[in-house]
């Protein structure tokens, strides 16, 4: 028998109400519930034996990449999202140890740092800048000589999970024997007994990955301490052509034998380290193109953070406090700081959205930036080419969460609703995120969604009905609410909080006897 302890769940909690679940989805809103029930959730979890514990099937979306591809991105039950992260912070730090050190400078991404805010990762590890720096210096070091550059096809989602159990052994322990096995059961469970992939979009999922390359790394190792990499992409450096085909061979064999795992054929290959630097050059020039808004943000932020630093932050769904807001903005506004910036971060997202393909790198970064600020200069440029930032819905969506208002719904109606009516909205991801925007309650003001046959979603549907407090929706669904997976079930009982006193106390009172661990919680949540 397998059972977390206390304090990793504690930790687990903190982590996925701080940084999210997930990298892909909207927060689920059963967090809310889980904190407010925990110590009858906790309870729950700590019962659990995880060596026979099955765990939920996640939801399986497709988010649209940047060429035009879907990548199959995973949401997991909220509760298997804790038991995922608490499982994963209690082999972290060993994990970490595994891998070569980062004084080594080889392996840049993702150095695990857990933290008592509830992070995996040290959030002033600039590994990035510093990855790019040394492949240049390995570059200038083999200016003559050849790289073998890897990349794995679909990493995360053709991992072998049958590695994983004695891979946690060898990195931790046999004190660790008991984590491996439980580990492997539940990415099986998730899987429905297959034996490939680990969920894509929950952190610890990047901790997973990180040990299976650092198996990998390994092997490079007894050929040459030469080489970085970043995730699953690996650049080699040699001085002759022969010795970087003869490692290639024998690493691509390697991989398949002891990870069934396959190298891509488009981005795999031996190249001279001048055609190498010069397939660079376009990253460098993005960089580059920051150096003007780095300067004037530095500025700005130093006095930012003076102003705002006792703020709390909020809920990216729940109102933000524009008042006080204005009162910041005043201030910053009276040395002219804050036109500055905007004026910057305008000028930067125009060029990047006139390209045929613009850089996603640095609209991540202007979209976070500017959602940070709360600059709202850039709004007619996001709606005007929202077509072209549908890979980047995620951050998008995120930085008009945190700047909308009544009055930037009134302004923007229109193309507000031109978003609604977009073909592109009716696919299932799309859809998830648009809905997530339209649970804000500036839409109030504008009555958006004007009906619900825009939303796919019985889940998402009921999200929107508590924020329009449309009681004779979520009336319909009370005598069915059995039936309902529970994803839907969940967010109906949700939305029963909007329903009179005396219905919702009574309705929600059986529910939560008749439900699960979870639904016990939301039930209780809501009707308080």
């Amino acid at each position: 028998m397998f059972q977390l302890k206390e304090s990793s769940l504690e930790w687990a909690l903190n982590h996925v109400t701080r940084f999210s679940a997930n990298d892909f989805f909207p927060q689920p809103f059963e967090f809310k519930a889980i904190a407010d029930q925990w110590g009858e959730v906790k309870k729950h979890l700590l019962g659990l034996d995880l060596h026979v514990y099955a765990p939920k099937t996640p939801v399986v979306g497709l988010a649209l990449k940047p060429n035009g591809t879907f990548r199959v991105v995973h949401q997991l039950d909220p509760l298997d999202s804790i038991i995922y992260a608490a499982l994963t912070y209690e082999i972290a730090a060993k994990l970490e140890q595994y891998r070569i050190p980062r004084e080594k400078c080889i392996v840049w991404s993702y150095r695990i740092k857990p933290s008592v805010k509830g992070s995996f990762f040290d959030p002033e590890d600039n590994t990035w800048r510093e990855y790019n720096r040394r492949t240049r210096e390995l570059a200038a070091e083999f200016k003559d000589g050849y790289v073998v550059t890897c990349d794995i096809v679909d990493f995360y989602n053709q991992i072998y999970l049958h590695r994983i159990e004695n891979l946690i052994e060898e990195a931790c322990g046999l004190a660790y024997a008991a984590h491996g096995k439980a580990m492997e059961n539940f990415l099986l469970g998730l899987n429905t007994l297959t034996s490939r992939g680990i969920p894509v979009g929950p952190a610890p999922s990047i901790i997973i990955a990180e040990l299976i390359a650092a198996d990998i790394d390994k092997k490079i190792l007894s050929y040459t301490d030469n080489f970085v990499r970043w995730v699953d992409d690996i650049s080699i450096f040699f001085a002759t052509k022969d010795e970087a085909e003869r490692v290639l061979h024998e690493l691509t064999a390697f991989v398949h034998s002891n990870h069934r795992l396959v190298f891509s054929g488009e981005k795999t290959r031996v190249l001279t380290v001048e055609r190498f630097v010069r397939n660079m050059r376009d990253e460098e020039e993005e960089e580059q193109k920051l150096v003007k808004a780095r300067a004037k943000e530095r500025a700005m932020d130093a006095y930012w953070k003076e102003l705002i630093e006792e703020i709390p932050t909020y809920d990216i769904f729940e109102a933000f406090d524009e008042e006080r807001f204005q009162e910041v903005l005043k201030t910053i506004q009276k040395d002219g700081r804050y036109e500055i910036l905007s004026e910057v971060y305008r000028e930067l997202l125009s060029a990047e959205l006139k390209k045929p393909y613009p850089g996603f790198a640095v609209l991540r970064r202007i979209f976070r930036n500017a959602g940070r600020y709360r600059i709202r200069s850039i709004l007619p440029l996001l709606f005007k080419y929202f077509d072209k930032v549908v890979p980047l819905l995620r951050e998008a969506v995120l930085y008009l969460l945190k700047v909308l208002t009544k009055d930037v719904a009134i302004s923007y109606k229109e193309e507000f609703q031109r978003i609604i009516d977009s073909p592109r909205t009716q696919l299932p991801f799309v859809n998830t995120w648009i809905a997530a925007l339209l649970r804000h309650p500036a839409f109030n003001t504008i009555e958006l969604p004007p009906n619900y046959d825009r939303v796919l979603t019985i889940h998402d549907r009921a999200l929107i009905a508590t924020r329009r407090e449309d009681r004779t929706w979520v009336k319909d669904y009370k005598n069915g609410v059995d039936t309902l997976g529970p994803w839907d079930k969940r967010a109906v009982l949700y939305s029963a909080q909007i329903l009179s006193k005396d219905e919702k106390r009574a309705w929600l009172k059986l529910a939560a006897r008749r439900g699960d661990c979870l639904e016990a919680a939301v039930a209780t949540f809501a009707r308080r």
